[in-house]
């Protein structure tokens, strides 16, 4: 019983695929295991099936997007698609996926003052809720010195959750991302403080 042998076809199809990419060509084990299973041609030919289906899915993703953003409906999207691989069903499938992924994104990105003043109201209010918690933590650990700046870690992901809890918007975001970091710079500040108070 060979190491392949348990291998289902898509394992083997993965194995061959990486032997070919990092050592340009098949062991003896393998190409063993896949002609017990059939033909290497039919073997050959199911990759590039996958290869043509990968790319064509890739293809519609991309006209999903520009669909997107020459602001039609998903429903005009999804009439404007067609492919001789993928059936309508497949198409709708990612049509649906796709477009709200997108969408989610491009939302996710925007910087307007809505999301500017509430940053800016959850820089406060994070490193203040974050810093209780630290200094809760220094005061029953008896305030080791070099716990201090360690506590830095947990506080960014405090204060990220608790802008991103405001703002409704991910670090992926301009302004999460700077109002996360003023926020745990603030908490050094607060650090700094209390060590020296």
């Amino acid at each position: 019983m060979g190491f392949y042998s348990s291998f289902s076809e898509q394992d083997l199809i993965e194995s061959y695929k990486n032997q070919i990419d990092y050592q340009e060509k098949i062991s003896d084990e393998l190409l063993e295991e896949i002609t017990q299973r059939g033909s290497l041609k039919d073997f050959q030919d199911k990759i590039e099936n996958q290869r043509k289906i990968l790319d064509e899915r890739n293809r519609i993703i991309r006209e999903i997007h520009q669909h997107y953003m020459n602001k039609r409906s998903k429903e005009e999207c999804f009439s404007l698609l067609d492919s001789n691989i993928l059936s309508q069903k497949e198409i709708k499938i990612l049509v649906h996926t796709k477009y709200y992924q997108i969408k989610y994104n491009i939302d996710n990105l925007k910087v307007d003052l809505n999301i500017i003043v509430r940053s800016f109201a959850g820089i406060f209010i994070a490193s203040s809720i974050s810093t209780l918690i630290m200094s809760s933590l220094l005061i029953a650990v008896n305030e080791l010195i070099v716990f201090h700046l360690f506590l830095l870690v947990p506080a960014y992901i405090i204060n990220y959750f608790i802008i991103r809890l405001f703002t409704k918007k991910t670090r992926e975001n301009l302004t999460v991302f700077i109002a996360t970091f003023l926020a745990t710079l603030l908490n050094f500040a607060y650090i700094i403080m209390f060590v020296f108070m």
